[in-house]
């Protein structure tokens, strides 16, 4: 076997271990709309988690409420939509400046 084979059999081993090892963590690595999913998740679990017993009910027709996230809003909507149109906004969770900018700095760096 001449020593020109040999380095064409290491490269595409080489090359065949690379494609097969960004493959397996593409698949492992959740994607970034998971990730958002998974924030925007923990943002409406910190919204009912400060609620606590105080849920909002409707203001049109008295019924309990369920947290609903919309693009551009969040808000406690009615359990009776679409009958009832009723909504109280919802409050963000309380959170220090100082975590929001931590946050961005590393989203920055990691990004």
């Amino acid at each position: 076997m001449t020593a020109a084979r040999l380095l064409l059999i290491l490269v595409g081993a080489g090359f065949l271990y690379f494609v097969v090892r960004q493959l397996v963590e593409s698949w492992l690595r959740p994607s970034e709309r998971e990730k958002e999913y998974r924030e925007i998740d923990a943002e409406e679990r910190a919204i009912e988690r400060e609620a606590g017993d105080d849920i909002p009910v409707c203001p049109v027709c008295g019924s309990p409420t369920k947290l609903h996230r919309y693009p551009h809003i969040t808000v406690w909507r009615c359990v009776e939509y679409p009958s009832c149109r009723g909504f109280v906004r919802a409050r963000k969770p309380r959170r220090l400046k100082f975590a929001e900018e931590w946050n961005r700095r590393r989203s920055r760096k990691d990004g």
